[in-house]
């Protein structure tokens, strides 16, 4: 093993989870600055309508519809914008915490956003939740998404737990379903793209990069020795591998997804091929990512997904000469880019 947890750098730990904190809330930044201002509310107000049941805010489906968020403490700021907006709120503290965290992921705060990107929202729940309040959690995020529409956005929030989806159960990503055709691609994208609003942290930000073949081993002895509690983490697992048939699913997956993105479809098409040359020891982008910021990296322009994927894409296609190609690549970042 690379590193020892018997011999763990408590205060290098702390900082590596800090730096990542600070980049996602860098990220989220830009994200809101990128939205139109009458858009803005969404970001704002999201934690807290999922914080607390209101009958006069939106999204509010029943008092019995899980809400909480671990950790989470509205800003007096959140407080007096929502009031501003629904003058009879009156905000209270949740009894309990009955989600998780609260994420962003894809092409929010990179280069490849603009006005007419989508929003994509993870909500982490626990493993616990029974069926009927998943189906309440359920409803409340398709009236979330009904609420952003009004606001000119389409936000997809899907439901996601760590458990389930290391066992590859998951709830269908509706208007992304991508089924069983992407496990670790969709974990790859999940890690190098996400940014935190609310909750908990991955688990995979406390484990080193060398270490990511044994993410489970490594992890469960932090949290057994107190480097960590498991409480403060939601898990999705490492990835250690990307099985060859995943390329074949996720391809035909984004040939789909073509109709209505074309641009955005090619790029990940072309970042396939460049995992699938490297089959079987994939060099996956998450993993540069997180070795980036090991390194003391935390500059988001540096770090920004896209520009990181189109290197990579480039690099790929400049050792096969393959220029038209790459000038195809260039115009997709372009659209995708709104430029």
């Amino acid at each position: 093993m690379a590193e020892d947890v018997e011999q763990v750098d408590r205060k290098r730990l702390r900082t590596v989870r800090a730096r990542f904190r600070a980049i996602s809330a860098a990220r989220l930044a830009r994200v809101r600055e990128g939205l139109p201002e009458r858009q803005r509310p969404f970001l704002d107000l999201l934690p807290l309508l999922l914080h607390v049941n209101h009958p006069s805010l939106p999204g509010y489906v029943s008092s019995q519809a899980p809400c909480g968020i671990a950790g989470y403490r509205p800003a007096s700021e959140t407080i007096a914008l929502a009031r501003r907006h629904w003058r009879s709120f009156e905000s209270r503290a949740a009894d309990s915490a009955h989600i998780d965290a609260l994420y962003l992921m894809g092409s929010s705060g990179t280069l490849g956003q603009s006005r007419a990107s989508d929003l994509d929202v993870w909500i982490c729940y626990p493993e616990s939740l029974e069926a009927a309040s998943l189906s309440l959690l359920q409803r409340k995020a398709s009236m979330l998404s009904a609420w952003a529409r009004e606001l000119g956005i389409e936000a997809h929030l899907f439901l996601m737990n760590g458990e389930k989806f290391r066992r590859g159960e998951r709830e269908a990503l509706t208007g992304e379903d991508c089924g069983s055709a992407q496990h670790y691609l969709l974990l790859d994208e999940f890690y190098r793209s996400s940014i935190l609003i609310a909750g908990k942290e991955p688990g995979w930000w406390a484990v080193p990069p060398d270490e990511e073949p044994q993410h489970d081993a490594y992890l469960g002895r932090l949290t057994a020795q107190r480097h960590l509690r498991g409480s403060e983490l939601v898990d999705f697992g490492g990835i250690d591998r990307v099985p060859g048939g995943e390329f074949v699913g996720a391809g035909i997956w984004q040939l789909y997804k073509a109709i209505e993105s074309p641009h955005k479809s090619l790029l990940k098409l072309l970042l396939f091929e460049v995992y699938a040359s490297e089959y079987p020891e994939v060099s996956c982008l998450s993993a540069g990512y997180k070795r980036t910021v090991y390194a003391g990296v935390s500059d988001i322009d540096e770090l920004d997904p896209y520009l990181v994927a189109y290197r990579r894409i480039e690099g790929h296609l400049r050792e096969a000469w393959q220029n038209e190609r790459l000038e195809l690549v260039r115009r997709c970042h372009y659209l995708k880019a709104g430029e």
